[in-house]
């Protein structure tokens, strides 16, 4: 476990979440093995599926662009100034 000198902090949020990260730090210390390990499944697990959100975002979002900008691509851009009198 590492320890964090004051001067690594800029605010006192840094300062409120080092305090936290470090109870949970020692609350899992506290854990018979098992429920280590099952805990580290559990926060694993977790960490995957928000990998496989975020892909699945990014792609989505991939393929929105891209189809705005084929179907874009045929029609005149609005303000071109050309009307039909």
């Amino acid at each position: 476990m590492s320890t964090h000198s004051e001067s690594h902090y800029s605010s006192g949020e840094s300062k409120a979440t080092s305090g936290a990260a470090d109870a949970v730090r020692k609350a899992f210390a506290a854990l018979p093995f098992e429920q280590k390990v099952a805990t580290l499944m559990r926060v694993e697990l977790d960490m995957l599926g928000d990998v496989v959100e975020t892909v699945v975002n990014a792609a989505s979002r991939a393929a929105d662009e891209i189809a705005d900008a084929l179907s874009g691509s045929s029609q005149p851009a609005s303000g071109s100034g050309a009307t039909s009198v």
